[in-house]
């Protein structure tokens, strides 16, 4: 194998990137061309032709995300749902070393199946309704696996790394994930999951790089989820325990010093998060017991602002 595995490598890539658009759904198609690439990334020789095929195809893709009012036009090169479920197990054998234990190609990998995983949205996006007019179960029972699976190795193998550079691409890739993904497509129990995995395991303080990007995705958690999980009280509990936890984790990264990047960039993210759950029964985001529970998340946060006396961007603040 060692031996001819650039080779296999190198035509099985040139295949799959210039005919993945011919495979269409033809599982049979994809599973010769899947063995192949597997086949050629088992030695080193071949591992990198292989990952630059896989990317050069990802990268001649541009799905808009679900959520927008067009997609892409049909006479445009797409991938199939059979090939996303290729590519990204392909991607996930990369992510997780399974080559040798190779694990150099761990941050693109996660970039990818990122992109990835907002092709199958675009799949559950485009065939919400079959053809009797009932929800498509088999689509939004994938997505479900998906996302828990993504999520959870994305955080536990790369944002609590202690490589600054992985743990930032793993932040950055959930919040592309999170803003990729339907809030109501996804069942409650697994985004309460989600934030649980979040606030308990957060980075150290003295990893400042990490502790930035973590505090971005918290930002975009609180935004995308709360006005909408809130409406339940059942969620309340647990939604308590993410803000009283990110609240501790403002609270350490403000008092860590304010001539650092981390508290400025605390100040930024709470202020702006603050503000906006604060206007959350303008924009119809909440029932009026969500927009209670809104509020008082909004005052938590503000509360950690206004005990280092950085509250001055706050709007609407109650005196």
């Amino acid at each position: 194998l060692h031996e001819v595995s650039d080779r296999i490598g190198c035509g099985s890539a040139i295949i799959l990137r210039g005919c993945f658009f011919l495979f269409d759904e033809r599982a049979e198609d994809w599973s010769i061309i899947k063995c192949l690439l597997d086949l050629a990334a088992q030695d080193t020789s071949g591992r990198g032709f292989v990952f630059n095929g896989i990317a050069s195809v990802i990268d001649s893709i541009d799905y808009t995300l679900p959520g927008t009012e067009v997609f892409n036009d049909s006479n445009e090169l797409q991938l199939s749902q059979c090939g996303v479920e290729v590519i990204a197990s392909l991607l996930l054998r990369y992510r997780d070393g399974s080559y040798e234990g190779d694990l150099s190609f761990r941050v693109p990998a996660m970039s990818y199946i990122t992109k990835v995983y907002s092709y199958s949205q675009h799949f559950g996006a485009s065939n919400e309704v079959s053809s009797d007019d009932m929800p498509a179960k088999n689509e939004t029972m994938l997505q479900e696996y998906e996302f828990h699976t993504m999520v959870t190795a994305i955080y536990n193998d790369a944002c609590l790394s202690e490589d600054d550079n992985i743990a930032k691409r793993g932040f950055e890739s959930l919040q592309g994930i999170v803003m990729s993904t339907k809030v109501e497509s996804i069942p409650v129990g697994k985004w309460l999951n989600f934030l649980d995995m979040v606030a308990s395991n957060s980075p150290s303080i003295s990893v400042q790089a990490a502790r930035i990007s973590s505090l971005g995705l918290i930002g975009r958690l609180f935004l995308t989820l709360m006005p909408e999980l809130c409406n339940e009280k059942e969620n309340w509990s647990q939604l308590e325990e993410f803000t009283i936890s990110s609240a501790a984790s403002v609270n350490e990264n403000l008092r860590a010093g304010r001539a650092t990047a981390l508290f400025e960039t605390t100040v930024e993210t709470i202020t702006n998060v603050v503000n906006v759950l604060q206007i959350a029964k303008q924009v119809s985001m909440a029932t009026p017991e969500g927009e209670s529970f809104c509020a008082w998340v909004s005052e938590t946060l503000l509360y950690e602002l206004e005990q280092v006396g950085a509250c001055g961007g706050v709007t609407n603040r109650q005196e």
